[in-house]
């Protein structure tokens, strides 16, 4: 039986998209460059380049307390409020088709690339269901959701239809 008196901490997605996080890496960059010139400057950058950079989401599980609590972390402070929470119910793992549009620069022509994104969920007794994390790659996606179902005591329901 798994040890419920600890945190359980998922981290999912980062908050910004790749264009951002090259941007932010381009504040850090020139704020390091700028440092013994403007040093003020410099730490404005070097402050807004790292809150890009460290920007994720996550959920934090506190099976023995029966709290959890969906936050957004900036510089490695997470912000969210605890919620309570009967039970656990499942984790759960839906598919969908994500479709995305890439424009060419100098024609504004379009190109569409669809593929199959998995979608792993935690639901409580109660019936809310709180999104954990996503993937392409349904393997290595059922593999971590295993593990955390492990870790919370759960089970793991595969509801893709697709093996």
């Amino acid at each position: 039986m798994a040890d419920l008196n600890h945190k359980v901490d998922i981290k999912g997605a980062r908050l910004f998209p790749f264009p951002f996080m090259v941007l932010g890496t381009g504040f850090l960059l020139a704020g390091m460059g700028v440092m013994i010139i403007h040093p003020i400057i410099s730490l404005v950058l070097i402050v807004f380049g790292l809150s890009i950079v460290t920007a994720f989401e996550g959920t934090e599980i506190y099976p023995a307390s029966h709290t959890y609590r969906e936050y957004n972390s900036f510089l490695f402070l997470k912000t969210g409020r605890p919620k309570s929470f009967e039970g656990i119910e499942k984790i759960f793992i839906n598919s969908g088709r994500v479709t995305q549009r890439m424009y060419t620069a100098h024609t504004m022509s379009s190109s569409s690339f669809s593929n199959v994104e998995y979608n792993a969920y935690l639901k409580f007794t109660e019936g809310v269901k709180v999104f954990l994390f996503s993937g392409r790659n349904k393997t290595r996606l059922i593999r971590k959701a295993e593990d955390l179902a492990r870790s919370l005591n759960t089970s793991l329901h595969d509801h893709t239809g697709d093996g």
